[in-house]
């Protein structure tokens, strides 16, 4: 137990008053005074409830156990904390890392599209002119064959000829009077 010095201050009063209460009881006590006896007897009781009221106050206020707890909750809060930043810090650095890998991943994407692009686009000139020319020498074939020349229009075939129809008799018209059902 800590004692503040106003603590220390007011036991050594009360120890003080003790000493006199303990001195009055024994003169009194010798001459065969009684109120000199209980005077000392109550100038003891003011001393001792003075040091059991300063030894309550120390126990009382004695935050020692709190402070000790106290602290420690700190420290905890103080690592929790570094924790806390240092997963901040690198997830902000883990983050950089995507970012600066992705750039680089499209930067290489970019770079292979526009080399396919450019060897797609050779090849294409290249089977282009082949084409063209395999369509050319075709052409030409066509021509010696002389599949290109004026066509004579097809000769007729001989058709048959079948006789006229007879006319048909035009059909009677039906009166269809009330009530009565038919075609």
């Amino acid at each position: 137990m800590d004692l503040t010095a106003r603590s220390k201050a007011a036991v050594a009063i009360a120890v003080g008053i003790l000493i006199a209460g303990f001195a009055v009881i024994i003169r009194s006590a010798s001459d065969q005074n009684a109120a000199g006896s209980i005077g000392g007897a109550c100038l003891v009781m003011v001393a001792l409830s003075l040091v059991i009221l300063v030894l309550v106050r120390a126990w009382v206020c004695n935050t020692n156990e709190e402070r000790r707890i106290l602290a420690a909750a700190q420290r905890e809060a103080q690592s929790e904390r570094t924790r806390y930043l240092a997963g901040q810090a690198a997830q902000i650095n883990e983050l950089g890392r995507n970012r600066r890998e992705m750039a680089a991943e499209r930067a290489r994407l970019a770079a292979t599209l526009q080399a396919e692009r450019a060897a797609m686009k050779a090849e294409f000139e290249n089977t282009r002119a082949k084409e063209l020319s395999e369509a050319f020498q075709t052409g030409a074939e066509m021509e010696r064959a002389g599949v290109f020349k004026k066509r004579q229009p097809a000769e007729r075939g001989n058709l048959l000829k079948f006789p006229k129809r007879q006319a048909e008799a035009p059909e009677q018209e039906r009166s269809r009077e009330h009530g009565v059902v038919g075609p």
